[in-house]
């Protein structure tokens, strides 16, 4: 069974939106490891919680959609 046009570009969204959060989880995780592993007792008052990178915006995702649907027509 054939998948409609909103159906594809359901998906597509959800391709970019992933592709695009990824790296963010990640880069999140990371600092927040690096974070924790410096918190001691000692300077839990004055050891700062780093400032984390953004999500990707509504329209990144949609930029990385067209992107990906720019690709799927060329084939």
């Amino acid at each position: 069974m054939s998948k409609t046009p909103y159906e594809i570009r359901l998906e597509l969204l959800h391709l970019a939106q992933s592709i695009l959060q990824t790296p963010v989880f990640e880069k999140r995780n990371q600092i927040s490891d690096e974070y924790h592993s410096k918190l001691t007792e000692a300077n839990r008052e004055t050891l700062p919680f780093p400032t984390m990178p953004d999500f990707p915006s509504t329209a990144d995702i949609i930029t990385e959609a067209e992107a990906l649907k720019k690709f799927v027509d060329q084939a």
